[in-house]
Order: structure tokens, then C-alpha cells, then sequence
């Protein structure tokens, strides 16, 4: 009797020990996102190299760095965290920033739901700004609505941009703007 009670409690905490492992191993998708940013000047297509790009990871500043050759910024985030990379201001462009949030991701459902392992990569062009007419236009909404707004979407089953449509127009609006 005893040693059949000790067999069924080390059968049971087998079993415990195996659903912990399996519930653990879908909760512990590792998931990494690539990203490169092209910058590059509006109107004229030319590539910004050695712009200012600071990355800021759930609020607080993970790094700074400047924009290489062809005016490229590559940055890597994870799983679970909220990201927001300021395009830094200066004499020639105006500052604006993107949001990443890959908080959201419903890891148990996800289309990659069955790899240990997932890395994705997202190419991002990214038109910077010149002030052309500083003493009538106004682009300082730039510093409060994001250029770029990526976040999961189960429709598309991936990362979206969810920023807005109007933010394109308030842009043209302050372009046309002739002093």
C-alpha cells in the first residue's frame, strides 16, 4: 500500500513537473525584432548620415546612436516591452518619433506560435524634415504624435502601423506654409 501511494505521488509529480515544462515552453517564446530605419530627406530622396536616433525602452534611454552610411539605424527589440525612437531635432530637421509596442502579442495564438525561436526583421524608411519657413510653420505636433505607431494586430497576425492618416495631411498643411 505504501509503495503504491509513493508510486502515484511520483507519478503525479511527473505529470505536474511535464505540464509546468510545456506551459513554461509556450510562455518563454523567444521573439526578437529587427529594425532599420532608413532616414532619409523629404523631397529630395538623399540619405541623412549621421543623425542623432535616441531609443528609449519601456520610458527609459537604452542608447544613443547616429545614422550610418546610406543614412541606415539598425536596432533590435524584444518581446513585451514598449519602444519609442526620437528622431532627434536639430538646426536642419525637425524631431518626430515612432512607437514600438510588442507588449500585446497574443504568444499562445501567434502564427509563430510553434517555434522556440522567432526573429523578424521590419525595414523602415523614415522621411526627416526641413524647417523651410521657421518663423510661420509649426511642426511641434511631431513631438507628440508619432510618425510611426507599430503594435500587434491579430487581423494581420503581426505587427501593425496604427498611426494616423490625418498626421500626413497636418505635414503638407505646414509645408504649403508661405510667410
Amino acid at each position: 500500500m505504501m509503495i503504491h501511494l509513493r508510486m502515484k505521488f511520483l507519478l503525479s509529480l511527473f505529470v505536474l513537473c511535464t505540464l509546468l515544462l510545456a506551459a513554461n515552453h509556450a510562455e518563454t517564446l523567444e521573439v526578437d525584432f529587427t529594425f532599420t530605419l532608413h532616414l532619409f530627406e523629404d523631397g529630395n530622396g538623399k540619405d541623412i548620415v549621421g543623425h542623432s536616433v535616441h531609443i528609449f525602452e519601456d520610458g527609459k534611454l537604452k542608447r544613443k546612436v547616429v545614422s550610418a552610411d546610406k543614412g541606415l539605424v539598425k536596432f533590435y527589440c524584444q518581446a513585451n516591452k514598449e519602444y519609442k525612437i526620437v528622431l532627434v531635432g536639430n538646426d536642419e530637421f525637425v524631431e518626430k518619433f515612432l512607437l514600438i509596442d510588442t507588449r500585446n502579442i497574443d504568444l499562445k495564438n501567434w502564427k509563430y506560435k510553434n517555434n522556440s525561436q522567432v526573429s523578424l526583421r521590419y525595414d523602415v524608411d523614415v522621411r526627416l524634415l526641413r524647417m523651410n519657413n521657421p518663423s510661420c510653420q509649426d511642426f511641434s505636433f511631431l513631438k507628440e504624435e508619432p510618425c510611426l505607431m507599430m503594435r500587434y494586430d491579430s487581423e494581420y497576425d503581426d505587427l501593425h502601423d496604427f498611426a494616423t492618416k490625418e498626421l500626413e495631411s497636418k505635414i503638407k498643411a505646414e509645408l504649403k506654409k508661405k510667410c
